[in-house]
């Protein structure tokens, strides 16, 4: 058995592409899908889309809670209610083409243990390979940096962006660094579109996520806790995964503006979770 979890927020016809992609793959499998308290009444359209398929749970949150604490509302549903092998936890944005992607990913556990797996994360727009995230995680020194940095910005907020938009206008971007995909990775921080939980982990842990945060930083809180709990994260390019990324923020915060001050206050309040662990 392999459990899925896709995290609804507003954008009905996206998490409807994904359920149906996930619906396509050979073997068994649940879906549950968790409506993050979307206005509108998208989620009742959901679950009255489903309600004739057996294979699909649909949970009604009664309020926003974000990545972490909505994903967890899955994986807990699917880690109380089915034996699973393996759990996977992807953005409603993410679609699986390769109806093989059960079995590919049984073969990938047999060859290579882990406890959560990465998948070739490709964005169809740009090309763009986005596993793995990082090479490494963070260092203590290198979060509070990072921190640090947000912290001003989010200080001279509405300055900064007016120089941000004025060097956007007349400097031309650098090309983006191509990232090793083509090669497996031990333990590197994996991108959040899509993780693949193995038994190894679902026996360990009651919850995906940290539940302290509410958006951002999950990939480095997630790779932190592995690492000290002994439990190996896995990046493979034999699976892959198309991600069309930030349509449910995207549809929630149609400002530009509004969107980036949201990323830096939240992005702080992880990182200040991923600090308080690196500090006991």
């Amino acid at each position: 058995m392999t459990g899925f979890v896709v995290l609804h927020y507003l954008a009905y016809e996206m998490t409807l592409q994904c359920t149906e992609s996930l619906l396509g793959l050979a073997g068994e499998k649940h879906i549950v899908i968790v409506d993050n308290a979307s206005p509108g009444g998208s989620g009742e359209k959901l679950a009255a889309h489903f309600s004739g398929r057996p294979e699909v749970t649909v949970l009604q949150s009664p309020c926003n809670e974000g990545f972490a604490r909505g994903n967890n509302l899955g994986y807990e549903y699917l880690r109380t209610h089915f034996s699973c092998d393996f759990i996977v936890v992807l953005n409603n944005d993410v679609l699986i083409p390769d109806t093989g992607f059960i079995g590919q990913v049984e073969a990938i556990y047999k060859e290579t243990p882990f406890a959560v797996l990465g998948p070739d994360i490709l964005n169809p727009a740009t090309g763009i390979h986005q596993n793995p995230a990082l090479p490494r995680g963070l260092s203590r020194e290198e979060v509070m940096g990072l921190r640090s940095r947000y912290q001003k910005d989010l200080a001279h907020f509405h300055w900064r962006r007016f120089k941000w938009s004025l060097k956007k206008r007349f400097v031309h971007k650098p090309e983006p660094v191509e990232k090793p995909w083509r090669e497996p990775a031990l333990n590197p921080v994996l991108h959040g579109a899509c993780y693949i939980f193995s038994a190894d982990f679902i026996r360990r842990r009651e919850h995906a996520f940290n539940p302290a945060t509410f958006l951002y930083f999950e990939e480095n809180i997630l790779h932190y806790e592995c690492l000290q709990e002994g439990l190996t994260l896995l990046y493979s390019p034999q699976v892959q995964v198309r991600h069309l990324e930030d349509v449910s923020t995207d549809q929630a915060f149609r400002r530009r503006a509004k969107k980036e001050k949201m990323i830096l206050k939240e992005s702080i309040r992880s990182m200040d979770v991923l600090l308080s662990l690196m500090n006991r």
